[in-house]
This record gives structure tokens, C-alpha cells and sequence, in this order.
């Protein structure tokens, strides 16, 4: 829960339909927008849909396989990954337009893209989704419009919830903004 989103008024399902179609469309024909996503390995989804987003437009996209070539058709047409969750091993992909992102790309690995990560850092992008099945990993790393204040990010990979890294992070100013379940290779 967080005061500082703007959001002004919030709806959400919990569907046993991954990424209840129906439901969505009838949600943005109100002027709700998908502001978060999470499914689960039974093909149940939670979808959270908010007014007060800075968003214009949505679509979203179910596939099999990470779909590389429609969210590269999406950022032509001025749309950028805004949510991301899998399924099983089907993965759900939101992208909106007016994000607050000058630019996007995706490192998506077998493991864990870490050199890729690292690069993408160096070059100004900070992560902004992931999400993983049980045989890849996704993240999306995006430039802000806005340049950020404090730009450090983190990742961390483990096989229990961090509780004693998280409390000696929040010491040094460092706070979670997202979490993925997934294989994990530590």
C-alpha cells in the first residue's frame, strides 16, 4: 500500500481466467487502467486497476513463449512495458502509453541476466518489471523521462525471503520495489 501513487480510485480481480479479458475491457471502458498484475502457477491471475494513472492507453498480451515480437511492434507504436507476470509458463505482458519512459529494453535469460542487467545499468536504465517462469527470467530496464534523484538498484537472488538483507538495506536507504518468484540458482 503506498499514498504517494496518485491513484484516485482502485477495482481488482482475482480470476481463475489468466488475465480476465472480459473483465479488463469492461474496467477500462470506466477509465481504469492495470496498475498491477500477478499470477500464479494455476493459472489464476490477480489484476489491480486504478484511476489517477498517467497512462492513455493499454493492451496486454498472453503467450506461450516471452512475446519479444510484440512488445518491439507495442514501442513502435509509443506504448512501454508497464506490468509483467507469468502463469505456469505462460506470460502476461501489460504495456501503456504516456508511462514516463523515454526508453525500454529487455534482458530475458534461462538464468539470471546479470551481465545484461549490469550493462543496461551502467547505461542509465533501471529495472522496472520482472517476472519468470520455471525456464527463463524477464526484465524489463527502462530510462525515465524524469531523471531520478538516487538511481541505485539492486537485485538479489535467493531461495528464502531476505529478512535480515532487506532490514540492513532499509538502514542504507534501500527499499523493495518488486519481487518475482522463479527458479532459483544461487
Amino acid at each position: 500500500m503506498d499514498a504517494g501513487t496518485g491513484f484516485s480510485s482502485q477495482v481488482y480481480e482475482l480470476s481463475t481466467v489468466f488475465l480476465h479479458k472480459d473483465w479488463i475491457m469492461e474496467q477500462w471502458e470506466k477509465n481504469y487502467y492495470i496498475s498491477s498484475i500477478a499470477g500464479a502457477n494455476n493459472g489464476s491471475s490477480l489484476v489491480v486497476m486504478s484511476k489517477g494513472t498517467p497512462y492513455t492507453q493499454q493492451s496486454y498480451k498472453l503467450s506461450e513463449s516471452f512475446p519479444f515480437k510484440w512488445i518491439n511492434k507495442k514501442w513502435k507504436e509509443g506504448f512501454h512495458v508497464t506490468s509483467m507476470t507469468t502463469a505456469g509458463s505462460c506470460w502476461g505482458v501489460v504495456m501503456s502509453r504516456n508511462s514516463g519512459f523515454s526508453d525500454q529494453v529487455v534482458e530475458l535469460d534461462f538464468l539470471y541476466p546479470s551481465e545484461g542487467i549490469h550493462r543496461r545499468w551502467e547505461s542509465g536504465y533501471r529495472i522496472t518489471s520482472m517476472a519468470a517462469t520455471a525456464d527463463q527470467a524477464a526484465f524489463i530496464l527502462s530510462i525515465p523521462k524524469r531523471k531520478m534523484v538516487d538511481e541505485t538498484q539492486e537485485t538479489l537472488r535467493t531461495s528464502a525471503f531476505p529478512s535480515t538483507h532487506v532490514k540492513e538495506k532499509w538502514a542504507k536507504n534501500l527499499y523493495l520495489a518488486s519481487i518475482c518468484y522463479g527458479r532459483t540458482v544461487c
